[in-house]
Parts: C-alpha cells; structure tokens; sequence
C-alpha cells in the first residue's frame, strides 16, 4: 500500500472525501478538492466551541484544510492547503505550485513568497515577494513556459528579509501584509 509521493490508502474505518471547493459536490477520481476524512478515530468536535465544531465538521465528515485528489486505485495525493490556493476569474491556482516554479529559477541565495493581494476584477491578484531584485521581464517569460497565463504573477516585491516564524518557517501572513502594505504606498 505504497506509492511514493502519496498520503497513502486510508486506513480501515476510515472514510476519504474530496469535494469540490465551490459546490461540495464529490470530486471525480484525479479531479482536485478539498479533502475530507470520516472515522472513529478523528475528533467529534472542538471542546465548548460550536462555532469552530460546525465551520470544521459538517456530516460528520473533519474538514482538513487541505487539498488533494485520490487516483484510480484509492490513493490520496496531497497538493497543497486551501489557504495556499486562490481562485481568480473563476479558476482555483496553486500559489504553491507558482512558488515552487519561480524558485527553481531564482538564484539559490534568493527566497521567494507567492502572495495574494484584492482586485477588484478578478477578486485577487498573485504577487511575487522576492529578498533580491531580478531582472523580471526574463523571470516571467521563464515561468511562461511551466505556468498558464492566469498564475503568473502581475508584479514583484522586493523584501529584503522574509518574515518567519519563530519554527523558521516563512510566514506567508506577515508577508501577504506586508506585499499590501508596500502596494498600497504606491
């Protein structure tokens, strides 16, 4: 029951869901949702916490946070958490993925951060914070050949040093703040 690269088959009496983002509707085999999990050994709820109980588990299923897809055989495939995933004109992009593709093309003493900012149009528009200035005309033709139109980023910002949280992690909340903060100056 291994395939490298996936979560795994669910273990016995437990129960995998992947629902469509916008229609809760069961997401076809290999089709991208939210990943919801069932069984007795997940959580009936949060202590004295209805609000947060019903907003997390909704017939009886525990709403991950997570987005993933299983493939023919059963197998989950973890692509990323919902809050990492932005919805513009209608299509759900991976700021993650966006993010991966970018800093495999920056220099290796360069960190990047994908972050979403508001637009009126669209609902969001992607912004990419970077620690250096590059040259961004030859980023973005190069990040055209991995990525669609609607997932390139419309302008970079430079942060010379990337929020992170005290684990080290980079912290994509003081960063998104910041990238909005620097826009709206302008």
């Amino acid at each position: 029951n291994n395939r490298p690269g996936s979560v795994g088959k669910p273990i016995d009496g437990v129960t995998i869901r992947v629902e469509n983002y916008e229609t809760g509707e069961t997401c076809q085999t290999g089709e991208i949702g939210k990943i919801l999990v069932k069984g007795p050994n997940v959580m009936k709820g949060y202590f004295d916490d209805f609000e947060q109980t019903s907003l997390s588990i909704r017939h009886g299923f525990y709403d991950t946070g997570d987005m993933g897809y299983l493939d023919a055989e059963g197998y989950l495939w973890h692509v990323g958490r919902l809050k990492r995933f932005l919805k513009i004109g209608g299509e759900m992009v991976s700021l993650i993925k966006v993010e991966d593709v970018l800093e495999r093309l920056l220099p290796p003493d360069v960190e990047c951060c994908i972050v979403e900012v508001p637009d009126a149009v669209k609902g969001a528009k992607i912004v990419a914070a970077i620690t250096q200035a590059q040259d961004e005309k030859i980023l973005l033709k190069k990040m055209a050949e991995h990525l669609p139109a609607i997932a390139m980023p419309y302008r970079f910002v430079v942060i010379p040093e990337m929020p992170k949280s005290g684990s080290g992690k980079i912290d994509f909340r003081a960063i998104t703040e910041k990238v909005r903060d620097i826009i709206q100056a302008r």
